[in-house]
This record gives C-alpha cells, sequence and structure tokens, in this order.
C-alpha cells in the first residue's frame, strides 16, 4: 500500500509538470545510461510498424529488414514491450522514453526510414495508443497465415513456454500434440461467450485471439488508411522471401539492396518444455529478462552485470527446452471445426485485402 501510494504521489508530481521541465527531468533520468544522448526534437517514431501476427514470419521479416541499407530498426530489441504492458504509463515511462529507448541513436539527419517489428501489437488496447502516438500516415505491415495453422504453430510454441495452463501440458504429454490441441480447442471455444471472451483477454488466449485477424486489423482501420497497409502472406512469403519483400520495399518507398541473406528461417519453436514447471520457470526468467534488457536496457549501463544475467537466462532456456520430436500434423476434425470458427472472420479479411485468402491457404468448402 505505501509503495503504491509512494508511486501515485511521485507520477502525479511529474504529470503536473509543464511539459518542458517534465521532458527535462525524464531526459535527465534517461540519459544516465542510454547511450547515444540526443535532444527530444532530434527524436521521431517510426515511419512504419508491422505489427503481427505472431507465428507468422516477423521474426524473420525482422532479420531481413534488419539487412538492409535505407531501414533503421529499434535499438538492440525486436519486440519493445511499450506499448504491450499496460503498466508502462504508471511507471512515469512516456512518449519521451518510447522515442529516446529504440531511436536515441538516430541523428536526426540520417536518412533512413525507422520501423519497428513487433508481433503483439494487436492485443488488447495497443492500436489506441498507436492512434494517439503516430502519425495517420504511418504505414503498417501485417503477415497473415492460415489461422489454423497458425494457432497450432501458437499452441506448441506456447506450451513449450509456460503460457497454457498445466492441465493443458499434462493432456498434451499423454494425448501428444494432435489430440492434446483438439482438446484443448474445443475447451475454450465451447464454453459460453467464447468469441467474446477470447477478443477481450487476447493475451491469456493467444494461440486463438491473434488468429482472428480481421477482428484486430478494424481496430486499425478506424483511424490508419488502408492504402499505408501492406499485407504479406506467411505462405507466399516462405515460398519466395525475395519477391515478398521486393514488393515490401516497394510499398516502403526503399529500394531492393544487394547483400541480403533470404532464405532465412528464424524462430520456428520446434521446441517443448521437460516439464510444466520448467516451463513455468522459462516464462518467469524470460519475463525478468524483458525487463533488465528491453524496458531498463542494463545492457547499455551495466553490460557486464548482463551478461552475468544471461548467462543465467541461457541455463534455465537450456534446461526447460528440448527438440519436439513430435510432428504431429492437426487432426482433420480439429482443422474443419477451427475453419467453422475463423470462417466469418476470414471473409471479412478478403474483403480488406482483395484476396482470396480461402483459396491461398485451399480450405475445404
Amino acid at each position: 500500500m505505501h509503495c503504491r501510494k509512494y508511486i501515485d504521489h511521485n507520477r502525479n508530481f511529474i504529470l503536473t509538470m509543464p511539459g518542458l521541465e517534465k521532458a527535462v527531468l525524464k531526459d535527465a533520468v534517461f540519459s544516465m545510461y542510454l547511450p547515444g544522448h540526443v535532444s527530444e526534437e532530434k527524436m521521431g517514431y517510426p515511419d512504419f510498424v508491422c505489427m503481427g501476427f505472431q507465428k507468422c514470419g516477423t521474426t524473420t521479416l525482422y532479420e531481413l529488414l534488419h539487412q538492409h541499407p535505407q531501414i533503421a530498426l529499434c535499438r538492440d530489441v525486436k519486440e519493445p514491450m511499450y506499448y504491450r504492458v499496460p503498466f508502462i504509463s504508471v511507471l512515469g515511462f512516456g512518449k519521451f522514453y518510447y522515442r529516446r529507448r529504440y531511436f536515441g541513436h538516430l541523428k536526426k539527419d540520417d536518412p533512413r526510414l525507422r520501423g519497428e517489428v513487433n508481433a503483439g501489437l494487436t492485443f488488447n488496447g495497443c492500436a489506441a495508443k498507436l492512434r494517439r502516438n503516430l502519425s495517420p500516415d504511418t504505414k503498417m505491415i501485417f503477415m497473415l497465415r492460415n489461422p489454423v495453422e497458425r494457432s497450432y504453430s501458437a499452441y506448441k510454441y506456447f506450451l513449450a513456454r509456460g503460457f497454457l495452463p498445466a492441465q493443458v501440458m499434462e493432456d498434451d504429454v499423454r494425448l501428444g500434440h494432435a489430440a492434446g490441441f483438439d482438446r484443448y480447442v474445443h475447451s475454450v471455444l465451447e464454453a459460453s461467450g467464447s468469441r467474446k471472451r477470447i477478443m477481450k483477454k487476447r493475451l491469456k488466449y493467444l494461440v486463438l485471439s491473434q488468429s482472428n485477424y480481421a477482428a484486430c486489423v478494424e481496430e486499425y482501420l478506424s483511424s490508419f488508411d488502408r492504402n499505408n497497409m501492406k499485407f504479406v502472406i506467411f505462405e507466399e512469403f516462405v515460398r519466395d522471401q525475395h519477391q515478398s519483400c521486393g514488393e515490401l520495399y516497394r510499398f516502403l518507398g526503399v529500394e531492393d539492396a544487394e547483400g541480403i541473406s533470404y532464405g532465412l528461417v528464424v524462430n520456428s519453436g520446434n521446441e517443448k518444455a521437460v516439464s510444466a514447471k520448467s516451463a513455468r520457470d522459462f516464462m518467469i526468467a524470460k519475463g525478468v529478462n524483458y525487463a533488465l534488457y528491453d524496458f531498463l536496457a542494463m545492457n547499455c549501463w551495466a553490460p557486464g552485470l548482463y551478461r552475468g544475467f544471461r548467462r543465467w537466462y541461457e541455463k534455465i532456456r537450456n534446461h526447460s527446452l528440448v527438440p519436439d520430436t513430435d510432428h504431429s500434423r492437426i487432426l482433420p476434425e480439429t482443422r474443419r471445426y477451427l475453419q467453422a470458427y475463423f470462417a466469418e472472420d476470414v471473409r471479412r479479411m478478403e474483403e480488406i485485402t482483395g484476396r482470396e485468402l480461402r483459396k491461398i491457404w485451399k480450405w475445404e468448402e
């Protein structure tokens, strides 16, 4: 209680300060540990944002864009948690912090496009936050994958990282991925008011919520121009990364570049947890890593200390995850069940994108 009062007191003190003094105070605080100090007017928001979806190739796209000489991505963080974590603003990390933490290393006259690749920007509330901060002309990239396959991939990925209940993991160990996934899907979707509940609590239901593409994209369409949105189909991206990136470069207004290593496969997630406890341990370690590396930028002001933590983190990871030998495919009945669930959302996405997505994804009629 006393800590909460202390935080509220200091937060209110900062919020009631005039704008210039507030910026100076924050600059004084963050310049102590963030390198490349620059004044606020030299910082800016990204020119483009790739906001998902999870398990649709965003990590691979990040690695490819990072190689492009005309593009500058967020400083040393692939997916900033700034817009994804609700309590950030409560702790006083405001817009000045965002610009300084992720783009403060760039000079005012740097001609490169600034970009953020963040598969979590379709979580609850993110669209409203970006609407307040970004220009309506900001270009947006969405990566789409067959929602049934995305859900199954997400199920295995988050299962190994402790995001799903222990009972779900026990069922998966006993039944295997395909049958375990089928049981999980039915348990969630057959509950009363499941669709509304899933989208209201997207973080809890990441396996399914992030496959409801239209529901998430429509939140951005209310404030951003459809002409400034690019939809990249995962299956086409996997088949020819260079061609997909070429179309993306034209959309962003940059030239194709030589020397980019296409054909990458990053973050495929072919791992499983040793046990439910090890999965939870890894989830906790990952959360601490986000706090130290992303929010506090410990690698900048205490690199030796952070390297020590990183060694502990990698030890936890190696003890928690092992190669996944279960390569079972989705059960046909589960596929049909999910296609029926996602049908209306996919129809709306076809209207938004102008693409025959069901044909691309070879859905059964």
